[in-house]
């Protein structure tokens, strides 16, 4: 995990890269290159640029990302440039130092001549099924877990399976009906998980994935009367009516196909016992199984409505020959995108087009945008190094500290 060292750290690693002549390696628009860092004061720090691509020098103001190596760490922060002229720069002493960096190429920060546009698969369809406030991609890998290709073997095994763990279990396809129930309509509302743990109890409080998967207390209450706090949920009646039916645990997990929450799998059981997340990872898993086998069938073929496919700009923030960070304004695409999908990218660097599928790892909101930091899935070999070069402006060079986070240990992940 990336940590922030201390200020007395921080002031500790920049004084001894100073007084051993470390190289630090520097990054922004104009160009990048290494160099030594030659004073440290109250105006910031004095570095003297030994290498720069095209032999090229910052411009003033720039907003640059310097790396150094120091004890066995890689570390990074973030700066400005105040003075430029000579291979001589000043800039602005880091607030923040960095450590435990994942990546192993640098991050390129709106690389010059390189734009992106993306496009969803099955963005296009129109089905009458419940819409899911989030796009969630369909994907083949998924069905590894199921050993037949069949779809009705495939539930066959699956309720077997699930016999063992739950009083009972069933699948309820939207086809020609709409949610009616509760617990149906936060479902298709939310495209999350309904995970009852116990019905006696309250919803969990917090969501323990990183992509936001379980429907919390918080967002349950928020679909209540606002009159909720004087005469009591309407969550809270419906656990006192099913623990009278002797119901102990529950979990409703959507079946998502895209963007439309097509249906979803029921587990329940009785008397004392409860289920745990790992029963929530087991249906999760089943249903995006599930959502390929539809898919695969052709479950939904008399039913969709095909449109153009729609091609979205995106705002390049950041990029490396292994992922990037973009900005997607909300004006221009209907539906977030979950962590975890996939998504067809294409990258115009004025001499080629490169054509790729990209994962999303993270997902963050801004004002007016969604940006995504995603990793390539399937450059190939020829595709990787002409985007190395186009990043780098230089041949690629497998041991250039100067593409590299990491110069000196192996980097966990490639981007």
């Amino acid at each position: 995990m990336i940590q922030s060292v201390s200020p007395i750290e921080k002031e500790f690693l920049i004084k001894t890269v100073y007084q051993n002549e470390h190289p630090v390696r520097l990054h922004g628009v104009s160009t990048a290159g290494t160099g030594k860092i030659t004073n440290v004061d109250r105006q910031g720090m004095f570095v003297t640029l030994t290498e720069t691509y095209d032999n090229a020098n910052f411009s003033l103001f720039e907003h640059i990302t310097g790396y150094f190596d120091c004890h066995g760490n890689t570390y990074a922060f973030e700066t400005t440039i105040r003075d430029s002229a000579d291979k001589q720069i000043r800039i602005d002493a880091p607030d923040t130092l960095l450590r435990s960096l994942q990546r192993k190429y640098v991050r390129v920060k709106k690389p010059q001549n390189i734009k992106v546009a993306f496009s969803l698969a099955n963005e296009d369809i129109q089905l009458e099924y419940p819409i899911c406030p989030e796009y969630i991609s369909v994907d083949e890998n998924t069905s590894a877990i199921s050993s037949s290709s069949d779809l009705t073997k495939v539930i066959a095994e699956f309720r077997e399976r699930m016999n063992a763990d739950c009083t009972g279990n069933t699948i309820q396809m939207f086809r020609n009906r709409a949610p009616h129930s509760f617990e149906e309509k936060l479902l298709t509302k939310t495209g999350k998980v309904l995970f009852i743990p116990s019905t006696s109890a309250e919803l969990p409080k917090t969501d323990p994935y990183p992509e936001g998967r379980i429907i919390t207390q918080a967002i349950e209450e928020s679909y209540e009367d606002p009159n909720h706090f004087v005469e009591g949920t309407h969550f809270s009646k419906l656990m006192k009516e099913k623990s009278a039916k002797g119901i102990s645990s529950e979990i409703w997990c959507p079946i998502v196909y895209y963007q439309y929450v097509v249906g979803y799998i029921y587990a329940v059981k009785s008397g004392s016992d409860s289920f745990d997340v790992a029963m929530v990872d087991s249906l999760w898993d089943f249903s995006r199984i599930l959502a390929y086998q539809l898919k695969k069938t052709g479950y939904f073929k008399c039913e969709e409505k095909k449109q153009k496919p729609i091609h979205h700009p995106a705002e390049l923030i950041d990029m490396s020959p292994g992922g990037m960070h973009i900005a997607l304004d909300q004006s221009n695409s209907k539906f977030p995108i979950r962590e975890g999908s996939i998504f067809s990218i294409r990258i115009m660097t004025g001499t080629q087009e490169i054509q790729c599928t990209t994962k999303v790892v993270r997902r963050y909101s801004r004002k007016d945008s969604i940006s995504y930091g995603t990793v390539f899935l399937d450059l190939s070999s020829e595709q990787f190094m002409h985007l190395y070069e186009c990043l780098y402006r230089s041949p690629y060079n497998e041991y250039d500290p100067r593409a590299h986070e990491q110069s000196r240990k192996k980097a966990k992940t490639s981007f």
